[in-house]
């Protein structure tokens, strides 16, 4: 049996959006949520960057992309947030939770927020 690993070659978002802030970003995903509803959401860290990101929808171009190595997708946004925090609550909406995924030994992800950080935060 043969294992190889390839690892993806490039990565492409076609539209994001930079938050001030890492509780403005939080923010406003816990306020479109109605005001007492209980909701979790989950956002990711890594290099010091809070992202989540939105993929485009199943089609065969997309499929082909992938698997030469292309990842594309539609939007991401982000925040910068130095230090790791693995939640963050806003007092507007308490039964709202975000848990942040600490992504930082993830390889793609790694690279990814390293190119955020570094070309997309105003510092």
């Amino acid at each position: 049996m043969e294992v190889t690993f390839e690892p993806y070659k490039k990565i492409t978002f076609q539209s994001y959006m930079l938050y001030d802030s890492a509780e403005a970003f939080v923010n406003v995903i816990a306020l479109s949520i109605p005001p007492g509803v209980s909701s979790q959401s989950r956002l990711f860290w890594a290099n010091g960057v809070l992202f989540r990101f939105f993929s485009h929808p199943p089609s065969e171009a997309i499929a082909k992309e992938v698997l030469s190595g292309h990842v594309i997708w539609d939007h991401i946004e982000f925040a910068p947030m130095p230090e790791y925090k693995n939640e963050l609550k806003v007092a507007e909406r308490p039964l709202v939770m975000t848990t942040i995924l600490d992504v930082s030994s993830h390889p793609l992800f790694r690279r990814l927020t390293a190119w955020i950080r570094d070309n997309l935060i105003k510092k």
